[in-house]
């Protein structure tokens, strides 16, 4: 899950308890199910929310970093981080994880970067700061005002940082342009349960979702989404769910 600043635009959740009441439910529903959420935290998302996040990584959840100048407050730019030039995108990176030890008291290890934007020099750039995962690259994304441009790969690539890329079926379109992508947040159930069915092949599925929407809230589409997600997951035998940073590459030989 992506934990956005709150209160920026229609795209990132409108205030902070709404963020707070969906982190928690989403959490809840998902270690529920025996899976082990990575949050990927914006700078300001440690800054609000560090005592529920602490919470979450007791439950067995990991915290890692989400950076997204262009949806910040607290980052000196506001471009995607893909468009910086590479000497600001890591000085961007360095201040995101120099506030996020200061909120959470630790270094995290895996990070994100928002809206998918980035290129193959990215990966290098984060292993200097630090990170030994990343869950960047979107395959199929063809958005390239943003840097979110990805050959349709789906396996993980162990080069730099260990990347678990974002399941997506490329064949298909959000009405934004980006690949259909596994989310509880789009679609039908059955477009779930057949997305689970497509990616299963590449050894891995790695679904995404944000703070924008309200987990919290009874009777909605998303719990059928989640529900579909959960039932397609369970049919395959011999899938172990891990926290992002938790993937060993030897692991799957």
């Amino acid at each position: 899950m992506n934990l956005l600043p709150a209160g920026m635009s229609r795209d990132t959740p409108p205030d902070w308890e709404h963020s707070g009441r969906t982190i928690d439910a989403f959490v809840n529903r998902m270690c529920r199910a025996g899976f082990l959420p990575t949050l990927f935290a914006s700078p300001e998302a440690t800054r609000a929310h560090a005592p529920l996040l602490e919470e979450c990584i007791d439950r067995g959840c990991e915290v890692g970093l989400l950076v997204s100048p262009s949806q910040s407050t607290l980052l000196n730019q506001k471009k995607p981080f893909g468009v910086l030039p590479p000497e600001i995108q890591r000085q961007v990176l360095q201040q995101a994880r120099d506030l996020f030890f200061d909120y959470m008291g630790f270094a995290p290890r895996s990070v994100r970067t928002g809206l998918a934007s980035g290129t193959d020099d990215v990966f290098a750039l984060c292993k200097a700061a630090g990170f030994s995962h990343t869950s960047i690259r979107m395959p199929g994304a063809q958005l390239s005002t943003i840097r979110n441009v990805w050959p349709a790969q789906h396996s993980i690539v162990d080069e730099h940082t260990i990347d678990i890329p974002i399941s997506t079926n490329p064949d298909e379109r959000l009405l934004n342009r980006f690949p259909l992508y596994l989310s509880p947040e789009f679609g039908t159930p059955t477009q779930q349960a057949e997305l689970v069915t497509r990616v299963r092949m590449y050894g891995h599925i790695c679904s995404m979702s944000s703070t924008v929407i309200d987990y919290y809230a009874q009777d909605t589409p998303i719990h059928d989404n989640i529900d579909a997600l959960i039932s397609a997951t369970d049919t395959i035998p011999d899938l172990v769910p891990m926290r992002v940073s938790q993937f060993n590459p030897a692991l799957s030989q």
